[in-house]
């Protein structure tokens, strides 16, 4: 018996695994490209302000839960139907975090004539969200708070109560937050430093008064100005890797200006205490 193929079954096995792999690289390269940003409105149904809403709200979501919300508006399915086109988009980009796939993609399919306009809609569910985003909730959450809007041509405001919606239905199961990415040390200091600027700054700030005013005892006394000179610099650039933003550096320098003014004003000023007879010496 012989295992091998003759050379033409090999030439056909070969033709076939050709025109398999050319298929799918055309549905491949016919898929969009991940734009960085989580709502995409290639059709431009939605004003700029309520697409910049919209992603405001999957940001927010995403930092509360780790969970991952797109949002697609296409006229173009690649050939595809919309549930095949939802599947492969959502794989190809790879939606939600790795270690629980915590990720959902709404996609809105829309095309229209002179006369009317159509629409499909679906909410596609990672696999780690099944449990919590069942099919019957996504049926429910697609049916009573997007295509409802839909229908009157409120698409912002059914994608918006839909995402609202289906954050309420995960936003307290701790299985769908992700542990990737979550910083610790270093990185968990300079986050908590961009998030609180002003007591950053404050921190800082307290540094960078006494090293001003060790300097100007240093220059006083003629010697080792340097030193706090360095001090001041090194204190500069850890407020500025605290927070590229510039916040905690701007907040420091304002805070130690005050407090330097203050203490070096507070060291001139006399009790008021002392009295004269007018004795004196007059030439």
């Amino acid at each position: 018996m012989n295992l091998f193929p003759s050379r033409k079954g090999a030439f056909l096995l070969l033709a076939l695994g050709l025109l398999v792999g050319i298929g799918c690289l055309s549905t491949a390269s016919a898929l969009p490209e991940p734009t960085g940003y989580m709502v995409n409105d290639w059709v431009y149904l939605l004003p700029y302000e309520e697409e910049e809403d919209l992603e405001g709200l999957c940001r927010w979501i995403e930092d509360q839960t780790t969970v991952e919300i797109y949002v697609i508006i296409t006229d173009n399915l690649a050939g595809e139907d919309l549930d095949r086109y939802s599947y492969l988009v959502f794989n190809d980009w790879g939606i939600g975090k790795e270690d629980v796939n915590n990720g959902l993609l709404l996609t809105l399919y829309y095309w229209e004539n002179t006369t009317h306009f159509y629409y499909e809609f679906r909410i596609e569910v990672g696999r780690g969200m099944e449990g919590t985003v069942t099919d019957s909730e996504a049926g429910r959450i697609a049916r009573d708070n997007c295509t409802l809007w839909f229908d009157y041509m409120y698409f912002y405001e059914g994608l918006y109560e839909g995402i609202e919606e289906l954050y309420n239905e995960f936003k307290d199961d701790p299985n769908v937050v992700s542990t990737i990415g979550n910083p610790v040390g270093l990185a968990a200091f300079q986050l908590w430093g961009y998030e609180n600027p002003l007591i950053a700054g404050a921190i800082v700030a307290m540094g960078l008064v006494m090293f001003s005013l060790w300097f100007q005892i240093a220059l006083r006394r003629y010697r080792g100005s340097f030193i706090p000179l360095i001090g001041i610099g090194a204190l500069l650039l850890f407020a500025w890797w605290w927070d590229s933003t510039l916040q905690v550096l701007g907040y420091a320098i304002i805070i130690a200006i005050g407090g330097t003014v203050t203490v070096a004003g507070g060291r001139r000023v006399r009790s008021g205490g002392g009295r004269t007879e007018g004795g004196g010496f007059r030439y």
